[in-house]
């Protein structure tokens, strides 16, 4: 891989990854909006901290971090950063996968009417968006995992 694809790599990484930092941003923003003015009540009454403003502000916060480490990383070129980033990246992929099958499985055990109504209304466009979503992640895993070894390959043909 030539050098201007190897910057061109790493400067696509920077901005998708600063882009999902502004989206990041909002969602905290809109979590703490949640927060603060307590429109929306529990999400389950079994668990009564759970809150749609927590769940935005956690949610929100967790891409802030793993895009921040992808910006960081594809720009300074380190690759810590970068297989950190990996890491995260595949860890959500997993839990996002192991989640759709407990949805699934779970799907007729007493969920509420409204919410599956509206899953099965949906369910086209919710599958397009996580497949979209899934792709995004597996784009940025290989672009991370590509840049890393390019860095390493580079770094070694110049003796750092």
């Amino acid at each position: 891989m030539g050098m201007s694809s190897l910057k061109l790599l790493k400067y696509v990484l920077f901005f998708f990854n600063l882009l999902f930092w502004l989206c990041g941003c909002c969602i905290l923003g809109f979590g703490i909006y949640f927060l603060v003015h307590d429109y929306f009540g529990v999400l389950f009454h079994t668990l009564p901290f759970l809150t749609l403003g927590n769940v935005l502000v956690i949610v929100g916060s967790i891409v802030m971090v793993v895009a921040f480490l992808g910006c960081m990383g594809s720009i300074k070129e380190n690759k810590c950063l970068l297989i950190s980033f990996f890491a995260l990246l595949l860890i959500i992929l997993l839990a996002e996968v192991i989640l759709a099958i407990l949805l699934f499985v779970y799907e007729q055990k007493g969920c509420y009417i409204k919410a599956k109504q509206w899953f099965h209304s949906n369910f086209l466009h919710i599958g397009i968006v996580t497949i979209c979503i899934c792709v995004i992640q597996v784009l940025g895993m290989s672009f991370a995992l590509t840049l890393n070894f390019q860095i390493d390959k580079t770094s070694r043909v110049l003796g750092l």
